[in-house]
């Protein structure tokens, strides 16, 4: 289903809703073994097939959902990027062989500029070597400087590229970066662990106010090194009409991809993984920022990320399809709300399966979610979100829809976690408004999932919300937990 039939569906439910007449999924019981992968391909197969599934959501008390507010705010104040696993080699990668989340069922009319192959400028010709030895950051750079003369591809052949020192692309307009593959070509970072980017800055390549242009095809291996401050290993910013696909990051400790004060960009169809799975550790895959500028018209799609959140703030923001699991931090998607920074609403999280949020208290004393976004006007549809410590999707934004989603086998014995959570903390975290739909919330096997729904924060002020065709039965201490209205 492509973003466009989304809106589509949006339209609907809305109508629908006015009306009290909503088409929703069965609520048969799910004919699964106790084996985890047959569950995740039942229910993967069950959003891919018409977007109807059925999603997770979490509550807690008012004190609960005080504080996990405040730990968004906290972690957005940072700024950007962290890393990811796996070992590097030229041929032997295992990444060659990462599966994929899945097609992606969007439209590919704005998947962002390709490489120009007629100006090809390839690293080896000015001295680069690519023996996984050799500080190979000057001819890189030569390379680079030779790109920006005319616009072209920087090229990269099969080889390990040692940078001791950092890429900075600054105010260029098409130059990109092509790899040949990314089991094949390697940048490896060597820096040392004193350097100072600054707080979240670059540690490997950074675009500076640059303008069409991809990063493809290429590995990045941060080497596992952490520095002095929070670093990133891939920075845009002030960047617009970019694209970062079929890439992989590997072993990183804080963020990896960090994207600021950009806009028209696509991540799609990467491989993110994460060294550091201590749950004290802000850490995260995909990072978007408005510190310095507005964010806005972002597509992350199809990636695989494992090991660390992704989210941040930022307008018109869609997360399709990609596959998250075990993460140790926050929550598999998340967002600010719409009162810090340029403002964040208007994202579309839809086809998303989040499973695997550890069961260990993070650094902010709370069990990892499936998805908590404080956006208002946001679509929450056909994701699923399963076997998470904490609660499955959380929502605090005012006009949202949360439809179709499965929430299953969420929570651990002490958080009465639920499959939805509505959250309310005046004045900018509201749900009032919203419409919940179609979602199946329950435990499957055995899990510690409390309630189908529930609604908490500093005080209720959930007015307005319509409810339809959802199947909240199966939990521990029942379908929903209603704290009351204040109006």
């Amino acid at each position: 289903m492509s973003y466009r039939k989304v809106n589509g569906l949006v339209t609907k439910l809305r109508m629908r809703g006015r009306r009290g007449r909503f088409g929703y999924a069965n609520g048969t019981a799910c004919p699964l073994g106790s084996q985890r992968g047959r569950i995740n391909k039942y229910w993967e197969k069950k959003v891919a097939s018409k977007l109807t599934s059925r999603f997770v959501g979490q509550a807690h008390s008012p004190s609960f959902f005080l504080v996990a507010t405040t730990t968004v705010l906290v972690a957005l104040s940072l700024l950007p990027l962290n890393g990811s696993p796996v070992t590097s080699g030229t041929t032997d990668s295992p990444i060659a062989s990462t599966p994929k989340p899945g097609n992606s069922t969007m439209t590919n009319d704005m998947s962002g500029p390709s490489p120009d192959k007629r100006r090809q400028f390839n690293v080896k010709t000015y001295g680069a070597v690519g023996d996984g030895s050799t500080d190979d950051t000057a001819a890189i750079l030569s390379a680079i400087t030779a790109a920006s003369a005319t616009g072209g591809t920087v090229f990269f052949p099969p080889g390990v590229f040692v940078l001791p020192s950092r890429l900075d692309c600054k105010s260029l307009n098409n130059v990109s970066f092509q790899g040949s593959g990314k089991s094949t070509t390697i940048l490896k970072s060597a820096i040392p662990v004193s350097f100072p980017p600054r707080n979240g800055g670059p540690t490997m390549l950074g675009f500076f106010n640059c303008a069409n242009f991809s990063i493809r095809d290429i590995t990045f291996d941060n080497n596992n090194i952490i520095t002095v401050l929070r670093s990133c290993m891939v920075s845009v910013s002030g960047s617009t009409n970019f694209t970062v696909s079929n890439c992989a990051f590997i072993n990183a400790k804080h963020f990896i991809l960090s994207i600021q004060a950009s806009s028209k960009f696509w991540v799609k169809d990467n491989y993110f993984n994460c060294t550091e799975l201590d749950g004290k550790v802000f850490t995260g895959a995909i990072m978007l920022f408005d510190n310095v500028g507005k964010t806005s018209d972002g597509h992350i799609v199809n990636n695989e990320i494992i090991g660390a959140q992704s989210g941040g703030r930022g307008v018109d923001i869609v997360w399709e399809h990609n596959r998250i699991t075990n993460f140790g931090y926050g929550a598999g998607i998340f967002s600010g709300h719409d009162g810090v920074g340029f403002g964040t609403h208007n994202w579309t999280i839809i086809g998303n399966s989040i499973t695997g949020g550890q069961p260990a208290r993070d650094a902010n004393g709370f069990y990892p979610k499936g998805i908590e976004v404080y956006a208002p006007t946001t679509k929450i549809i056909g994701n699923t979100c399963y076997n998470n410590s904490g609660s499955g999707i959380v929502f605090g934004g005012r006009n949202s829809i949360v439809a179709n989603n499965s929430c299953f086998d969420n929570g651990l014995p002490d958080n009465k976690a639920s499959g939805i959570a509505a959250c309310y903390v005046p004045p900018h975290i509201d749900p009032s408004n919203s419409i919940i739909k179609g979602n199946i919330c329950r435990n499957i096997r055995g899990g510690f999932q409390h309630y189908g729904f529930s609604d908490a924060g500093v005080r209720i002020a959930t007015s307005g919300l319509q409810f339809s065709g959802n199947d909240f039965s199966g939990n521990r201490l029942g379908e929903m937990k209603r704290m009351g209205q204040h109006r």
